[in-house]
């Protein structure tokens, strides 16, 4: 929370969701409500009676973990439909959009962003290494519309620059509200096999542990298999890297 308003630090990693819009087929494939409910809302706001193409959705993500799996979806829906209809939709207006439909993560946004996820709007801008990630899953699935947060890590400004510190308390803080069974064991072992820190799904089941952007990967490998060993109630799950936000379009 920042003065009352609550917010998030994006984590874009390269993990995807992929829309296709084509009249080379027809119907809607993969799309589930929140999409739907995207593609509807898009419509109304292009003042578009209909949508005369088929569109598929597929996804990396896994779905209900805390990945931001319905904010992809959502986003990625909103923008290849209004493309398809000769329009496009700005960062901006597919903040607002998606964030009527449920409080919304800004992956589509360039970068890394703190973001207000009730109404979409930014508040503050960073820039991150492309940091290397082991993600961890604690199991279980959170419906991030049935789970009712309240922040108790408040801020009374944003920084400037936004560290693996802040990550790593953000992480710990979040122990009231959503626990991460020996999450503390966890951080203390990651950080003494070199991990810069920690961030977590804060609506989610699942954990980054955080490497410098040139460690190996073999040896973010032992040190996935350290952890699991060590707390056998956590499941390695993927190795991914930090990225920009934003989308990537493809007009073939």
């Amino acid at each position: 929370m920042i003065d009352g308003e609550p917010f998030l630090v994006t984590c874009p990693i390269n993990l995807f969701t992929t829309v296709t819009v084509s009249d080379e087929f027809a119907g809607h494939i993969g799309l589930g409500w929140k999409a739907e409910a995207m593609l509807t809302k898009t419509l109304e706001y292009l003042e578009c009676a209909a949508f005369d193409f088929g569109i598929a959705l597929e996804s990396e993500l896994p779905v209900g973990k805390g990945m931001a799996s319905s904010s992809a979806d959502i986003a990625a829906v909103g923008k290849a439909a209004a493309l398809a209809l000769g329009a496009d939709l700005t960062a901006e207006e597919i903040a607002a959009l998606a964030a009527a439909i449920e409080p919304t993560d800004g992956v589509f946004y360039e970068g890394i962003v703190a973001m207000n996820p009730i109404n979409g709007k930014i508040l503050s801008r960073y820039a991150l290494p492309e940091y290397k990630i082991a993600v961890f899953d604690f199991g279980g699935e959170v419906n991030t519309l049935d789970f009712n947060r309240q922040s108790n890590y408040n801020l009374t400004k944003l920084p400037s620059t936004f560290d693996l510190n802040m990550a790593t308390a953000s992480a710990l803080a979040n122990q009231s509200i959503l626990n991460k069974p020996q999450l503390e064991g966890i951080i203390k072992l990651a950080k003494s096999m070199g991990a810069l820190g920690v961030n977590v799904a804060h609506t989610g089941t699942v954990i980054g542990v955080i490497f410098a952007e040139d460690t190996e990967q073999a040896y973010i490998k032992r040190c996935t298999s350290m952890l699991t060993k060590t707390f056998n109630h956590i499941k390695f799950i993927a190795a991914v890297k930090l990225i920009g936000g934003g989308f990537c379009v493809n007009h073939d």
